[in-house]
């Protein structure tokens, strides 16, 4: 099961801008994230293709069989742009609770990490800085994040340490 949730932040040019991420369940490993102005339905799917491509090995019909992708029911997540493209792509969609964030509680937590680390205390010019900060927070959080929950691995040793087990 994959997360995934969506934030604004504020830049100095390009006024508020939204970050989407997704985000693996199991192993807190980051899938994809991405910044940018508009915040619609495509952009909320941008995350969600690119931990497919990296994953699954493309976007392609049937790609994501099996995985199930939990949301909030904001606009961009109950359109049906949105959800057509996950039935295409063979994903199945797990709506949380109305009015209960902690069903989206990983993704809510990754979001608040990220504002912790990488966004509060800055201030951004522009989307493009934004997403440079987040991309690299990514990257550094997946390689080097020690969670708890894992046995204090970063979430890219918990999931080579899963496909190490699954290949022996």
């Amino acid at each position: 099961m994959w997360r995934t949730d969506g934030v604004r932040i504020q830049t100095v040019d390009d006024g508020l801008v939204w970050v989407f991420a997704a985000v693996d369940h199991c192993d807190g490993y980051w899938a994809g994230i991405h910044a940018v102005k508009a915040g619609d339905r495509f952009a909320a799917l941008e995350p969600v293709a690119q931990g497919l491509q990296s994953e699954f090995g493309g976007v392609s019909a049937a790609i994501g069989a099996g995985l199930t992708l939990r949301m909030d029911h904001g606009s961009q997540y109950t359109s049906d742009d949105f959800r057509n493209q996950l039935k295409f792509w063979g994903v199945t969609a797990s709506y949380a609770f109305v009015a209960e964030p902690q069903t989206t509680g990983a993704a809510e937590r990754f979001n608040r990490t990220m504002k912790e680390q990488a966004i509060h205390g800055r201030i951004f010019r522009n989307v493009d800085e934004v997403r440079d900060a987040v991309v690299d927070f990514k990257d550094r959080y997946n390689r080097e994040w020690r969670l708890e929950k894992l046995g204090f691995m970063s979430p890219l040793e918990a999931r080579q340490a899963r496909m190490f087990k699954q290949a022996a």
